[in-house]
């Protein structure tokens, strides 16, 4: 992630605008805040270190795999029982006002802060849901700090899809169909590529090994993910180098490693997915290994 991404936590507890705000933190020594509420929608997303939340007197504890949901009015606070590790978190807030006219009370691309007001603040996502989930937060806020032509009016797109991704898979979550085949399949191709991303990933190999149809795999990632598998196989293939390349490994042997051809084609896709060369991205992790990886 660029490192100008990154803002200085305080612990204002007040919207500055009148639509959304988002931020990520990542403090060396946690800096505890008074349970407290506010008027506004919280989405919380913790990133690294050992960190509860606390909402309404109980107490959670969290993964970075985990999105918390505050609707307004609702007493929270993040606590922790030492304040020497390091915290990284992302908060995205957004005004009760802007949110209501971004999804209408009839609209049902809101699932996930419908069940936060009846009590279910927390979704435990997996890894695959995740990597979705945190490519779209990121992609978010890239956008909020262009200066690019449309920018803001990207933003909301990017706002409508996080929430409504998920939201879509909250949902699955709560109402799984445990008759549904194709969630079985998608499983188990989902551990192939995990097991696989040195190797061959075409569509047509990943059809055969399951003994069912290319474009029957294609229709369940594009309605599961909203990615192609080739896409989602980039990005689980770039989170891996990435991973890697920050903790020292040689760049060069690295992309092979992890299944692409050519560095060209690695360069290209590494720098639009996080922003900087894969050389930058290795120097920023080496000079600040608090960067949550």
């Amino acid at each position: 992630m660029k490192n100008n991404l990154r803002s200085e936590f305080n612990q204002r507890q007040k919207m500055l605008k009148d639509s959304y705000e988002i931020y990520f933190y990542s403090d060396s020594h946690f800096q505890s805040v008074l349970p407290h509420r506010h008027d506004y929608y919280e989405f919380y997303f913790p990133a690294s270190g050992s960190i509860e939340m606390e909402i309404s007197g109980m107490r959670t504890p969290l993964s970075y795999r985990d999105v918390v949901v505050v609707p307004p009015e609702t007493v929270h606070r993040a606590v922790t029982k030492s304040e020497e590790g390091s915290y990284s978190r992302y908060v995205f807030w957004i005004s009760r006002p802007w949110y209501e006219k971004l999804f209408p009370q009839a609209d049902q691309c809101d699932y996930v802060t419908r069940r936060a007001k009846d009590g279910k603040y927390i979704t435990h996502f997996t890894e695959n849901e995740y990597t979705v989930i945190h490519s779209k937060l990121l992609r978010l806020m890239e956008e909020d700090r262009s200066k690019q032509y449309g920018a803001e009016a990207f933003a909301r797109v990017c706002i409508s899809d996080l929430i409504m991704t998920i939201s879509r898979i909250a949902y699955v979550h709560d109402h799984p169909d445990r008759s549904d085949e194709r969630t079985d399949l998608f499983r188990s191709i989902m551990e192939y590529i995990e097991q696989n991303l040195s190797e061959d990933l075409s569509l047509d190999t990943v059809a055969d090994t399951f003994y069912v149809s290319k474009y029957h795999i294609a229709h369940i990632f594009k309605s599961r993910l909203g990615l192609s598998m080739h896409q989602y196989i980039t990005k689980k293939r770039l989170e891996r180098c990435a991973s890697a390349i920050a903790s020292g490994r040689q760049i060069n042997r690295v992309y092979e490693y992890f299944g692409f051809k050519d560095y060209s084609a690695f360069f290209r896709a590494f720098k639009k997915e996080y922003g900087i060369s894969p050389k930058d991205y290795q120097n920023v992790y080496l000079r600040d290994p608090r960067i949550p990886r």
